[in-house]
């Protein structure tokens, strides 16, 4: 078979074509780290990577939630534990109230004290976060949770919409507390308010009575304030073990899609030069093919 001179010269300016693709390709390559360019450079790695790019974006949006969630919690519990701090004193200056050997002028300094700190427990219950928001409202965060009716009785004026957030692909937890759950029928508040107006003007015989039923009623608040502090500390915890986990995974396939996707630098360097040979190689033939005519054979 016969090589014509015009076949040999297509050849030569093919391979110096591919030599100088290949030359800038593994030189792209070791300037960006990148062994994937285009999807046509490795189809099955590029869609690999697509893949576990879509699960480290997951992984990012689970973490944001996890944060938000935390940062919510956190605020309600210290909002809650200050509660239970006030709760605490009011349960000691209504203990002492209970005894029937208190007089009038005392049972009325008592509850000069108390009158003082129950408003601070309203107030808590009803307390915002940076945005003006209730904490404790449920969806109806522009909402006043607790509120006095026309009759002077707290009504609860939230809803019950607790919000679930998603922390894994099929897993989630809640990110509030509402306060229906903290005060049933806002029980304690109108027991609270009606003991005070009671010990305002204190009958001769004492408040004693009126004193152990009120301890029972701050007992009972006192026991759901601690179950949803416990329920919120619960799900803080098991978010600090989910967000570990997540970083384990998003680490595991951040290294999974750099082992697809990185180029080798020193197996790249070697590509890179063996182009750059079959490139000056193949000018020199051309060169040579280029300066070919009748008169150099004859």
């Amino acid at each position: 078979m016969r090589v014509s001179s015009h076949q040999l010269y297509l050849t030569t300016v093919r391979n110096i074509q591919q030599g100088t693709e290949a030359f800038n390709k593994y030189s792209v390559q070791l300037a960006t780290s990148e062994r994937i360019l285009k999807p046509s450079d490795d189809p099955l790695g590029t869609m690999t990577v697509m893949n576990l790019d879509t699960q480290l974006k997951s992984l990012e949006q689970y973490k944001s939630n996890m944060d938000d969630v935390e940062f919510t919690l956190g605020q309600q519990e210290t909002q809650l534990t200050s509660i239970v701090d006030l709760l605490i004193s009011l349960q000691g200056l209504v203990t002492t109230a209970a005894d029937n050997s208190m007089g009038t002028d005392e049972i009325l300094a008592l509850g000069q004290e108390m009158s003082v700190l129950f408003p601070g427990i309203v107030d808590l219950l009803n307390a915002t976060n940076g945005n003006g928001e209730y904490f404790f409202s449920g969806s109806e965060t522009q909402t006043m949770p607790f509120q006095l009716d026309g009759a002077g009785k707290y009504q609860y004026m939230g809803d019950d919409n607790i919000r679930m957030v998603a922390t894994s692909d099929d897993s989630s937890v809640f990110s509030n507390v509402v306060g229906s759950d903290i005060a049933p029928n806002a029980q304690f508040l109108n027991d609270m308010n009606d003991y005070l107006a009671i010990v305002a003007s204190p009958p001769a015989t004492g408040v004693g009575n009126e004193s152990r039923y009120m301890l029972d009623s701050i007992e009972d608040f006192l026991g759901t304030l601690t179950g949803q502090i416990t329920r919120i500390g619960g799900v803080r915890s098991s978010i600090e073990l989910m967000a570990l986990g997540n970083e384990d995974i998003a680490l595991f396939t951040q290294g999974l899609k750099d082992d697809i996707s990185e180029a080798d630098t020193a197996e790249t360097y070697i590509k890179m030069n063996e182009a750059m040979a079959s490139y000056e190689s193949s000018l020199q033939v051309y060169s040579k093919i280029s300066q070919l005519s009748l008169f150099s054979l004859i």
